[in-house]
C-alpha cells in the first residue's frame, strides 16, 4: 500500500497517521446559527479533530420543490415538502466566516460541502483548507472540474454509484488539477443498514487507487461500522453529530450525540493503535513471559565434566533462555565442559573448552 499522506491546514490524513474523525453537522444546527456554533463547542470537547458542513442555497438543491420527504425514525415519521425542508435547514453564506473562524480557535479542522460553483468560490475566499464533495455529486462533472481547478485537496463521497462512474470522477478531479485526493466509501442511506454497509469496497479502493487516501462516510446507527472501517485501512471518519437525538429534524435521529461521539474517537484511537505494525516480531510486552514461559532443554540430574548427554538427561520445560527444544536433537550426544547441577538451563557455556 502506498503510504499517501495529505496535509489539511496544520493536519495530515493517511494510512500512517491515526485516522481523522470528522463531525459531520449536517443540518443538525436546524438552520440556526447559534446551533451551530454551541455544536462546534459541544464537538471540541469530544476530543474530535474536524467538524464539517455544507453550504447551499434551494434553487442549488432541487427543482421539484414539492416533492413530499418522509423522515425519522419508526413510529415518529414525518413528512414535509423537499423544498421547504431544505429552504429551513439552509444556513446563510454569511454565517460561515464565524462558524469555521470559531472552529478554528476550537482547535478544529473545518471544512464546508459546497454545491455549487458560486458556493466553491465562495469557500475558497474564507481560505478553506479542503473542499468536500458530497456523494450525490459524483456524477456532477462540471462542479467536480471547476472545484478541482481551485487548487485545494478534495475529499469526495463514493455513494450512490458504481466504480465505473467513481473512476471517470477521479479521473475528472486529477485531470484537472487535483493532486491531493481522499476517497471516503458511501452508503447514502439515512440511516444506512449495517448489514449493507459493504465495508470491504475499503481495500478494494485502495488497491485501485493507491494515490488517494481512502476513508469511510458513515451513515449508519451507533459505531460499528466506522470502527471496523478503521480496521480495514480507513483513514479518515466521518459521522453525523447531534446534540439531541430526540430533537425534530431528518438527521437528528440516526445521528451520534456527543457522548457517542466521544466513544467513537476513544475506540478508532484504540482500534488503529491496535492494529500496530504487519511484521511480525517478539514485542517489547512480550519480552519477560518470553523469558520465564516458554521451554529450554534443561538438564534433568547432576551431570559431571565430561559426560556425554544423553536423551534421558535432558527434559523440555521452562523457564526459557536456554537451548530451544528445536535443538535437542543436536545437542544429545555433546559433551560437557563443566559439571551442571540439576534444572540448569543448558547454553553453549556448558560445552566451551578453556584454552
Amino acid at each position: 500500500m502506498k503510504n499517501t499522506i495529505i496535509k489539511l491546514g496544520t493536519f495530515s490524513i493517511g494510512c500512517a497517521c491515526p485516522p481523522l474523525v470528522v463531525a459531520e453537522i449536517s443540518a443538525n444546527h436546524d438552520g440556526k446559527p447559534d446551533k451551530a456554533h454551541r455544536l462546534i463547542d459541544a464537538v471540541a470537547e469530544t476530543g474530535t479533530k474536524a467538524v464539517k458542513f455544507q453550504l447551499y442555497q434551494l434553487d442549488e438543491m432541487v427543482a421539484d420543490v414539492e416533492r413530499i420527504v418522509t423522515w425519522g425514525p419508526p413510529g415518529r415519521k414525518h413528512q414535509e415538502s423537499v423544498g421547504a425542508m431544505f429552504q429551513r435547514l439552509s444556513l446563510s453564506r454569511e454565517v460561515f466566516p464565524e462558524l469555521l473562524s470559531h472552529a478554528k480557535e476550537r482547535g478544529l479542522l473545518a471544512f464546508v460541502t459546497p454545491y455549487s460553483e458560486k458556493g466553491a468560490d465562495f469557500l475558497l475566499s474564507l481560505d478553506v483548507p479542503c473542499f468536500k464533495i458530497a456523494a450525490s455529486d459524483v456524477t456532477h462533472l462540471p462542479l467536480l472540474r471547476h472545484i478541482a481547478r481551485l487548487g485545494r485537496p478534495v475529499i469526495l463521497s463514493l455513494g450512490k454509484c458504481t466504480l465505473a462512474e467513481a473512476d471517470v470522477a477521479i479521473s475528472c478531479l486529477q485531470d484537472n488539477g487535483c493532486c491531493d485526493l481522499a476517497l471516503l466509501h458511501c452508503v447514502a442511506t439515512y440511516p444506512s443498514p449495517i448489514d449493507e454497509m459493504n465495508l470491504r469496497v475499503i481495500p478494494t479502493l485502495q488497491a485501485n487507487y493507491p494515490e488517494c487516501v481512502i476513508g469511510f462516510s458513515d451513515h449508519s446507527i451507533g459505531i460499528i461500522a466506522p470502527v471496523a472501517a478503521v480496521a480495514l485501512g480507513a483513514a479518515i471518519v466521518e459521522k453525523h453529530v447531534t446534540l439531541n437525538r430526540e430533537d425534530p429534524g431528518p438527521d437528528h435521529w440516526f445521528s451520534l450525540d456527543m457522548e457517542d461521539l466521544g466513544r467513537l474517537v476513544m475506540a478508532v484511537h484504540d482500534t488503529y493503535v491496535a492494529l500496530g505494525y504487519p511484521r511480525k516480531r517478539i514485542l517489547v510486552c512480550e519480552s519477560q513471559g518470553r523469558e520465564k514461559a516458554t521451554r529450554s532443554l534443561i538438564a534433568t540430574r547432576d551431570l559431571k565434566a565430561g559426560s556425554v548427554l544423553r536423551l534421558s538427561d535432558i527434559k523440555v520445560v521452562r523457564p526459557g533462555g536456554g537451548f530451544a527444544p528445536a535443538l535437542l536433537d543436536e545437542i544429545t550426544g555433546m559433551i560437557l565442559t563443566v559439571d551442571v547441577k540439576a534444572n540448569t538451563v543448558l547454553t553453549w557455556a556448558h560445552f566451551k573448552r578453556s584454552y
